[in-house]
């Protein structure tokens, strides 16, 4: 099956798990402030589990350099981005919430789940290499523009639990060490449960909003416009322009798993951080409702494009 046919029946799949916590909210089954505890849990244990776990593999030089590209096209990508968006901000009239609702992608929460369920856990190895440019960038830009104070949270980037996961990860890969049968099935199935718990928790978050305004916001589809279209096509184009594959083939599944983790709804940090700032907190939240439903459309079609241009 396509690739791109297969990534549609996986989010559609997800999608049917978020309308189960949306259900369970509204049938009084459990709350809506439960979220936040299953957030915690998926954060603080299950995402971690996953992290660690991908990395129980054999590091051959070629693994090690395809995650040093992975890690070395995350900051260029977050960087370009920024920029970009820094000289467009005042044409296109966008705020800080604006700008990190469509540079921010879902790197943790939707794309580590999606691409061990597509790829497998070998290729979560890669991804991971995003965490370290998000927290990056999302500790330092994102937490200044939103909060509207020139500071850096370097504390916050270093004891990130997926970060710690990711170091965790390295330093047994490196030493050959292997994780006890028993404990790797533990943190394997706590791994899996990434993708559900993820989901019922948007489910949960969106009862709390007036589903008909939310659908009905001109400027959240435009917002997500940018993050779900115009931010792939300009990597797109990266690709194409500097001709990163025509030398390197062996980087196209690498930077493949790359491009569908950047090709994911806004960062749901994001709407942490509005929340905590008191920043534009509903319109946050709609962005993310927005970008999570259409996604199930856009993110298919730019791997389908991705896939033509360069497999």
């Amino acid at each position: 099956m396509n690739p791109g046919l297969i990534l549609m029946s996986k989010l559609a799949a997800m999608m049917l798990m978020v309308i189960v916590g949306f259900g369970a909210v509204k049938f009084r089954v459990i709350e809506s402030n439960d979220s936040k505890t299953l957030s915690r849990l998926i954060v603080y244990i299950l995402q971690p589990c996953l992290i660690c776990r991908s990395f129980q593999i054999d590091l051959t030089p070629e693994r090690l350099h395809g995650f040093l590209c992975a890690l070395a096209l995350g900051f260029g990508t977050y960087t370009i981005w920024i920029l970009s968006l820094e000289i467009l901000k005042k044409p296109l009239k966008l705020d800080a919430i604006d700008q990190c609702s469509m540079i921010y992608s879902n790197v943790g929460n939707l794309a580590l789940p999606l691409i061990n369920m597509i790829m497998g856990s070998e290729y979560v190895f890669y991804a991971s290499a995003l965490q370290v440019p998000f927290n990056a960038f999302i500790w330092t830009h994102g937490d200044s523009v939103i909060s509207g104070e020139k500071r850096l949270h370097f504390k916050k980037i270093i004891l990130n639990p997926n970060v710690l996961a990711m170091t965790a990860g390295l330093f047994l890969t490196s030493l050959r060490i292997r994780l006890p049968d028993v404990l790797y099935t533990a943190m394997d199935s706590l791994g899996s449960m990434v993708g559900p718990c993820s989901m019922l928790v948007i489910g949960m978050v969106i009862t709390g909003n007036d589903l008909r305004k939310v659908f009905t916001n001109g400027r959240a589809y435009a917002i997500t416009f940018g993050r779900l279209i115009a931010m792939p096509v300009s990597l797109l184009l990266l690709f194409l322009g500097t001709g990163i594959f025509n030398g390197n083939p062996s980087l196209i599944p690498v930077f493949q798993v790359c491009f569908i983790a950047l090709c994911t709804p806004t960062a749901s940090t994001i709407s942490q951080l509005a929340v905590l700032y008191n920043n534009k907190a509903y319109e946050t939240s709609v962005y993310s409702v927005i970008s999570m439903a259409l996604c199930v459309l856009t993110m298919p079609v730019m791997l389908i494009v991705f896939q033509y241009l360069f497999c």
